[in-house]
């Protein structure tokens, strides 16, 4: 998951320069990042790469500022410490969650303080801490660092997890003697993300040690202090608990596997090897048909990689839908993050009278397409024709969509999302 930020520059005179971002770490000191843009007028103007929180930079609060160079024409301007500009990466387990005690498996929402929970290596420890954060779904539409992962019941191996366990993303799961973030192992199948959801509720149990305990029958870990205490809305607590607080902060009981780690691969592509061996298979069909005015049209020509549809007359806004995939969740040692449908070469609209093609290079192919590539753009899944190519058509028209060589595979519908 990346964190982005976009500054808008308006009321200069043709301004030039270029604009800084910066983004602060957990601790509220620590620049983690830095990128600049070149300013060619006013208008927005976006972080070129993100940042991906990762190794010592994890869960907690970060804040993006924005510095504007001026030129000639141009006074300098900032934007610092603007708490709209703050994004949080969290770390918890959500409401429900059944916690394994020496008494049997507890809703972590009931634990409390001084209570005792079973570690991996069987010992009981007492709980020193309890972190809780609470959203509403209206404001974390869309928000990939926030948004529950489900690891389905049985994703890991047979039982484990015990049920369904919801996780926030940056919550780490202890696999093969090391830890790997919810979010390192979404595949779209049985560990999947929700689009969106109503509340989200989320508690993290710290001990006087980090450590790896049971969730719903899982082995995860326990809050580890990254200089995130603050994100939760009782953080303030804790100084007031334990005043001589001097215990060291980012100690990790294991190796946290980073994004781009060989032995993350592995894990990756035996889960996929058992999701599949759950029934959860791969087809290399995108399902690829036309919405057009609310209505799905299939082709009623399919040749090859060229596919023909009929519009009817007075079409307004055309889409070209199909099944979507992230490569990342389809393939093990893949890091596209991007959600793909069909990768379009060129589209034809021609009648009796005029022939229109547009390009896979064209500007016109942009609402729900990704950046053009050399022989193609792919389409997000919905790529959308805008009213004004079909104004020329007076009557019907044939599309003639071609697209090009590829060898992605989709889920079936069923698949593709979880909402918890």
């Amino acid at each position: 998951m990346t964190l982005h930020d976009a500054a808008f520059l308006q009321g200069g005179f043709n301004p030039r320069g270029s604009i800084t971002f910066t983004l602060v770490g957990p601790d509220g000191t620590t620049v983690v990042d830095t990128e600049m843009v070149l300013v060619n007028g006013n208008g927005l103007y976006s972080t070129p790469t993100g940042f991906t929180p990762s190794g010592p930079y994890g869960a907690g609060t970060y804040q993006w500022n924005a510095t504007y160079s001026g030129d000639a024409n141009n006074n300098a301007a900032s934007d610092i410490d603007d708490p709209t500009e703050q994004v949080t990466v969290i770390a918890c387990y959500c409401r429900g969650t059944l916690i394994l005690t020496p008494a049997g498996e507890v809703p972590v929402e009931e634990l409390a303080i001084g209570d005792r929970i079973v570690a991996l290596a069987g010992e009981e420890r007492p709980i020193r801490w309890i972190g809780y954060r609470a959203y509403d779904g209206r404001f974390i539409a869309g928000n990939r660092q926030v948004l529950p992962i489900c690891v389905t019941a049985d994703a890991i191996a047979s039982g484990v997890p015990a049920r369904d366990l919801y996780l926030s993303p940056e919550h780490s799961l202890w696999i093969d003697g090391v830890l790997v973030q919810a979010k390192h192992l979404v595949n779209g199948a049985t560990i999947v993300q929700a689009d969106g959801i109503d509340r989200v509720e989320y508690f993290h149990v710290e001990l006087d040690e980090h450590d790896v305990i049971f969730a719903d029958g899982a082995a995860a870990e326990t809050f580890v202090d990254c200089d995130n205490r603050l994100m939760f809305a009782n953080g303030a607590e804790y100084a007031r608990l334990y005043p001589s607080e001097d215990r060291a902060r980012w100690q990790f009981c294991a190796e946290r596997l980073e994004w781009d780690s060989d032995e993350l691969t592995d894990i990756r592509a035996a889960l996929a090897w058992r999701a599949a061996a759950l029934g959860h298979d791969l087809d290399p069909d995108p399902d690829l048909h036309l919405i057009v005015d609310g209505e799905i049209i299939r082709p009623e020509a399919a040749n090859g990689r060229r596919h023909r549809f009929t519009v009817p007359a007075g079409a307004g806004e055309i889409e070209i839908a199909s099944f979507s995939s992230v490569p990342t969740e389809i393939e093990p040692a893949s890091r596209d993050v991007r959600r793909l449908g069909v990768p379009v070469e060129r589209i034809v609209l021609h009648d009796a009278d005029m022939q229109l093609e547009i390009g896979h290079g064209s500007e016109a192919l942009s609402n729900g397409f990704h950046a053009a590539e050399p022989g193609h753009r792919w389409t997000d899944g919905r790529g959308r024709l805008s009213a004004a190519l079909l104004a020329p058509f007076a009557g019907p028209l044939t599309l003639d969509l071609c697209l090009a060589p590829n060898a992605l595979h989709y889920r079936p519908p069923s698949h593709l999302r979880s909402a918890a």
